[in-house]
């Protein structure tokens, strides 16, 4: 597998080092960079010197030890001695501890990580790292260019337009971080009227390219999501004590499918999917409780736990005939209500 070594310079703190032993590895490194090569002695002269303290060959000895060897520096260093230079020199002329050795395997997943946090551009949290990774893949496919290697795109992401309310993310964040009331300028989709409404913030959700805050909501009394695309402001209310409810956002959010917060509790829900769309849905689970109870070829059977709400009556509609409720039989006859007012819709007068 090709591998290409990229200049980018990133701390990473396997393990700690000595400042010395720091300072004589890039020293070192500096010496056999680019083809040079050099002795023990010269090596222990240029510390020395650099250090202002006396540094032994015995010394630099373990540091190309260290150099070549240590998994806690990771910079494995193919450091060997050239009997005909009468000195050391590193095999891999492009090798430096101060570059990152990237196989094609580390490529995909960059530009996969690169692609996937450019969708959330306008969040400066995510802007520095999408950064990083854009400049690490633009070095990667630069030096592939140099070395007659084109890069190739090689898989497309969906593209979706910039949703409203994405600039309240970097507001939220530390508001949310440091346990902050604040009040919430909303406009529902069911209201005219713009509501003022006083949220203690504990989680932000993305669902569906949309981003949506869960809090504490004290006009109800209850934990509450709203989203942000119909936020019209938010102002942080610094005399407001901060109410702590037990919120735990796996847990909260296991009952139900999406962000609409149903009424009822977690039931047990059983379908049958037809036509070998079963297959699929093994794959592709529609929740986490899915259980496959039978499977007759061409149609299969699971069970679920979780309670109805919208989106969830939305996921079925979209199988068609191709899904039927099982039980339980009140929910059977809703979505059999839901079906029969959507035909009314297409009767010929």
């Amino acid at each position: 597998m090709r591998v290409h070594h990229v200049s980018v310079y990133l701390k990473i703190n396997f393990m700690p080092i000595n400042k010395n032993a720091a300072i004589r590895y890039k020293i070192i490194n500096q010496m056999l960079t680019n083809g040079k090569s050099a002795t023990k002695k010269a090596m222990a002269q240029k510390c020395s010197d650099k250090l202002g303290l006396n540094v032994s060959e015995r010394s630099i000895e373990n540091d190309l030890s260290a150099m070549r060897n240590s998994e806690g520096l990771a910079y494995y260093a193919p450091i060997e001695y050239d009997y005909s230079r009468k000195g050391y020199v590193y095999t891999d002329p492009d090798f430096s501890i101060d570059r990152i050795p990237v196989n094609d395997e580390d490529i995909q997943k960059l530009r996969l990580a690169a692609r996937l946090l450019n969708q959330y551009g306008k969040v400066k949290a995510f802007q520095e790292f999408s950064g990083v990774i854009d400049k690490v893949v633009r070095l990667i496919n630069y030096r592939k260019m140099q070395s007659n290697g084109k890069p190739i795109d090689f898989i497309e992401f969906e593209k979706n337009p910039p949703v409203q309310g994405m600039e309240y993310i970097d507001q939220l964040i530390p508001l949310i971080r440091n346990k902050r009331v604040i009040q919430l300028k909303h406009h529902s989709f069911w209201r005219d009227e713009m509501q003022e409404i006083i949220v203690h913030p504990y989680y932000l959700k993305e669902h569906k390219f949309r981003w949506y805050l869960v809090g504490y909501c004290e006009q109800r009394d209850d934990v509450r999501i709203f989203g942000l695309e119909r936020v019209v402001g938010i102002e942080e209310l610094p005399m407001a004590k901060f109410t702590h409810r037990l919120f735990n956002p796996e847990v909260y959010f296991e009952r139900f499918i999406g962000v609409n917060v149903p009424q009822g509790k977690p039931e047990k829900i059983v379908l049958r999917f037809k036509n070998n769309t079963g297959k699929y849905m093994l794959t592709q689970p529609i929740h986490s409780s899915q259980k496959l109870i039978s499977d007759n070829g061409d149609s299969h059977d699971f069970e679920y736990l979780l309670a109805v709400n919208q989106e969830f009556i939305g996921v079925l509609l979209s199988w068609g005939e191709n899904v039927e409720v099982l039980e339980p039989k009140g929910f059977r006859e809703q979505l059999k209500t839901t079906l029969e007012r959507s035909l009314k819709a297409y009767v010929v007068d």
